[in-house]
């Protein structure tokens, strides 16, 4: 999964050292690996390692209860739709006050969506609340572990861990016989009881949403050791900007990001040495040494493209294939 903040501040750092490509190279993927298993833990995200669109009935009555709350921009998205439907299926009606949703992660598998995660946050990016619905083989070995408790959730037995070794985090899992599995992840100020408590009582307030979301960009061409892994798409904002980010983990740990929208310029800035290239409508730059890309397309959307590869024209081959989908509607940010 991708982490902005991660990456930019590697570039800063790596700037100032003027280090080798390959010093480059090893401490971006460091950085990307040692943050992949805390933001799939809590976040999913999420697978974010992090998308869409409500049905216009439901993005309505949302629009009338959202709340005025400065944490959350009006994010300027687009149309919506896609090329796959994905149906909500669940979300909490509790959350402490001022949270709102601030993301949405799938993991896509062909043409499956087995998991879906909704991400509620405030203020801070570092006090998060995340419903994960379903089940896929790729991130069982992420499932949290820790101290452990049976409870109950509206008569189901479930299971409370509570993590402590990347910072406190309380996690509550459990099945209805004939419904996908769920966890709720918190992470909060205030204490590992205070997190026990709005674990449960968030796990408690978990009810059916029928609501739909897409899937709008899709890969087309992909190196032979990724053309058939699961991916993962984040859809989130950037200030007042959406963001969707694309990520593919191969089995030998080579990965494919893909970031887009109107602000990637800002969220993955740089200062290496660069040169011109052109790719379909896409016009940008392209970092060799680095194994990246930034691109722009002329309605203003943006990306930024990493390959951990010795090959630019993989990377030209991906984005010559890749389509980025219509721009996602937004209204959702924020709602509860």
């Amino acid at each position: 999964m991708i982490d902005a903040e991660a990456i930019r501040d590697a570039f800063a750092a790596l700037a100032d050292e003027a280090p080798d490509a390959d010093r480059i190279r090893a401490a971006l993927a460091g950085r990307t690996r040692r943050h992949r298993q805390r933001r799939l833990v809590l976040r999913l995200a999420g697978a974010g390692t992090l998308a869409a669109t409500t049905g216009v009935a439901a993005a309505g009555v949302w629009r009338l209860t959202r709340p005025s709350d400065p944490d959350f921009p009006a994010v300027d998205g687009g149309p919506g739709g896609g090329w796959l439907e994905v149906p909500l299926r669940f979300r909490p009606t509790w959350l402490p006050h001022r949270y709102g949703e601030a993301a949405r992660s799938f993991i896509v598998d062909g043409g499956q969506v087995p998991v879906l995660s909704r991400e509620y946050q405030k203020g801070s990016a570092e006090e998060v609340i995340s419903l994960l619905i379903g089940q896929h083989e790729s991130i069982e070995a992420d499932r949290p572990n820790g101290e452990t408790s049976i409870v109950d959730i509206n008569g189901s037995p479930g299971r409370l861990v509570r993590v402590t070794d990347i910072g406190l985090a309380t996690h509550v899992s459990w099945q209805r016989p004939g419904e996908p599995p769920l966890i709720v992840s918190v992470l909060t100020a205030g204490g590992a009881d205070v997190q026990r408590d709005v674990a449960l009582r968030v796990a408690r307030s978990v009810r059916p949403d029928p609501g739909l979301t897409w899937v709008g960009p899709r890969l087309g061409w992909r190196p032979p050791d990724l053309a058939t892994a699961p991916w993962r798409l984040r859809q989130g904002f950037y200030g007042a900007d959406w963001t969707q980010d694309v990520t593919v983990d191969g089995a030998d740990g080579r990965q494919l990001i893909i970031g887009m929208g109107p602000g990637v310029s800002q969220r993955f800035e740089t200062t290496f040495a660069s040169e011109p290239i052109r790719i379909r409508e896409w016009s940008g730059l392209l970092i060799r040494e680095n194994g990246q890309l930034f691109l722009s397309q002329p309605d203003g959307v943006e990306a930024f493209v990493q390959l951990d590869s010795e090959s630019v024209d993989e990377m030209v081959q991906i984005m010559e294939a890749f389509d980025s989908g219509p721009w996602p509607d937004m209204s959702w940010v924020g709602g509860r």
